[in-house]
């Protein structure tokens, strides 16, 4: 089955790690300007298709024109999988969900499972975005909520958004409680290399950030550290299961993700924080 990627030049590292474990074929993107990789480049979507004939179309970064994008695809007979929710989307497809692929988030999840752990307090999530703009810091936003969501199996009802930007730099605040009591802090920022979790629970606490090598564990027994050796982008595995099965549609909520885009729009405008009910 063939693939083919949209994805932002900010992106190309990744890319090029997906395109040696699969088979993509081609790389779009909406911009002219050189997109630095081997595979053949399109910023005309229907030409890609025309010459590539993929068979899934993976939307890794958003853009404005995503949903009319989106729908080219569909009508061509092309699968669509995308990073994240679509704006103005008119169609239920495969989005979002990226986190379950990663091993750290898997051994965090693990951890917090285990009946020593016993109920979470406190979830601290951070992260940075990968490309400019304030859809991408809003696909963040999306992506820490969701797996804020799995890490607690539970969802808040509300959040409160703070956000500011200068130039296509944006700084993102989710502050929320879970229905069980546990406070929730969720930030994005501009810096790409940032990724931190903590999580607080009345047995212990579990914490990693990419400045360590693994899952920290910290309870009544001692310390313990689960080392992580080097591994695959949590988007290859992400793949990898909507082939296999079959592009099933994922459990994302669009309206969520819309409620968050309008609630960050009118945090920017106002400059105040903001009551957003998902």
């Amino acid at each position: 089955m063939t693939i083919a990627l949209s994805a932002h030049p900010a992106l190309n590292p990744l890319v090029g790690q997906l395109t040696a474990a699969l088979p993509i074929k081609s790389l779009y993107y909406p911009a002219r300007r050189n997109p630095n990789t081997d595979l053949p480049f399109f910023t005309d979507l229907p030409a890609m298709l025309q010459a590539t004939s993929p068979r899934v179309c993976a939307f890794l970064s958003p853009y404005a024109d995503l949903h009319n994008d989106i729908h080219t695809c569909l009508q061509a007979g092309v699968a669509v999988l995308c990073a994240g929710p679509v704006p103005r989307a008119d169609q239920p497809i495969a989005s979002g969900g990226i986190h379950r692929g990663s091993p750290l988030f898997a051994k965090a999840l693990q951890k917090r499972r285990d009946p020593s752990f016993a109920e979470p307090v406190y979830l601290r999530l951070v992260a940075g975005v990968q490309e400019p703009g304030l859809l991408s810091a809003w696909w963040a936003a999306c992506g820490q909520l969701a797996l804020a969501t799995d890490l607690l199996g539970e969802s808040p009802t509300q959040v409160y958004l703070c956000a500011n930007h200068h130039g296509r730099t944006y700084q993102v605040v989710l502050t929320a409680t879970a229905p069980s009591g546990a406070s929730i802090q969720l930030v994005v920022a501009p810096q790409s290399a940032l990724a931190e979790l903590t999580l607080l629970g009345r047995g212990g606490v579990i914490s990693a950030s990419a400045a360590h090598s693994g899952i920290v564990l910290a309870s009544t027994k001692g310390t313990q550290v689960v080392p992580d050796a080097a591994t695959p982008p949590a988007e290859l595995a992400w793949l990898r299961d909507f082939l296999e099965k079959d592009n099933a549609t994922s459990e994302h909520s669009g309206d969520c993700g819309q409620a968050l885009l309008s609630g960050l729009r009118r945090a920017l405008r106002t400059r105040q924080p903001v009551l957003v009910n998902l």
